[in-house]
């Protein structure tokens, strides 16, 4: 795992082009961390980036609609994700109250209804109003699925979401961000996840989180839950493209040692999605 502190010449190594201020040599001694941990960092954040690009010029030639076409025509749509898919249903347990952070269009949402059952519970949390439309037709029929139209983030506060042009993906602002040609504003709240805790009442067992860069204000507004025995798995997308354009390329770094402070163990399913368990 990262150890704790990187010096500024180790940031250089990771993130090319990262300016910081010179510390004291006792600071840099303090801050060194295996050669190793940076080596894997910089690996994960190659990768997610090329994916994001490959991904971005696909969708800009058509090419995401063919291969939607091929897959549905091999039901290979059934596997989507399907790594990811396996680690979490290895993880939610019937009975469960998993809190779905980031629940967009219901995918897992759906899942999780399933897997935990009706002796236990869901929490999606999607403030996108198209998105949040199609979990309400999609799950009408599950009466143990709470929807909350708030975000979570690391205070309580009136925030503004960024609407993609499917209407269905978004983002909070931040910012770091330019002008929004072809897209729109939806007023937010942002709350915390200790506040949500006790207003919902069904504090969870298990977490998924993916909300475009904001993966470690969502983490600091759990300042409390994270300490409960009963939470006993997060799985977390760490957008490292869309940390970099916000400033934050060390937040991974951070958001690792935060998770390692409250008593889990970290595995890296794949290069941009973060499993914290606590051991047995």
């Amino acid at each position: 795992m990262i150890r704790e502190g990187i010096a500024p010449y180790h940031l250089q190594m990771v993130f090319p082009g990262t300016h910081l201020r010179s510390t004291s040599a006792n600071d840099w001694v303090m801050g060194l961390v295996r050669k190793s941990d940076i080596i894997e960092l910089r690996r994960r954040f190659f990768m997610n980036t090329l994916t994001i690009k490959l991904r971005s010029f696909g969708r800009k030639i058509g090419l995401h609609r063919f291969v939607y076409r091929v897959r549905t025509a091999l039901k290979l749509n059934q596997e989507y994700e399907a790594d990811l898919k396996r680690v979490l249903e290895q993880t939610v347990r019937p009975g469960d109250v998993v809190w779905d952070i980031g629940a967009n269009v219901g995918f897992y949402t759906e899942l999780f209804c399933k897997w935990v059952g009706p002796e236990g519970g869901v929490v999606a949390f999607e403030p996108n109003p198209g998105a949040m439309a199609t979990i309400k037709h999609r799950l009408l029929a599950c009466p143990w699925l709470t929807l909350e139209d708030r975000a979570l983030g690391s205070r309580e506060e009136q925030s503004t979401l960024i609407v993609e042009g499917d209407l269905t993906s978004g983002h909070v602002w931040n910012e770091f961000e330019p002008g929004h040609p072809g897209k729109y504003q939806v007023p937010i709240q942002l709350t915390t996840g200790d506040k949500a805790c006790g207003r919902i009442g069904k504090s969870p067992n298990v977490i998924k989180i993916d909300v475009e860069g904001f993966e470690e204000e969502v983490l600091e507004g759990f300042d409390h839950t994270l300490l409960s025995p009963a939470l006993r798995a997060l799985l977390i997308e760490v957008h490292f493209m869309t940390l970099r354009l916000r400033g934050q390329e060390t937040a991974p770094i951070r958001i690792e040692k935060l998770l390692e402070s409250k008593g889990f163990r970290l595995k890296w399913v794949d290069s941009n999605h973060l499993l914290a368990y606590r051991p047995a």
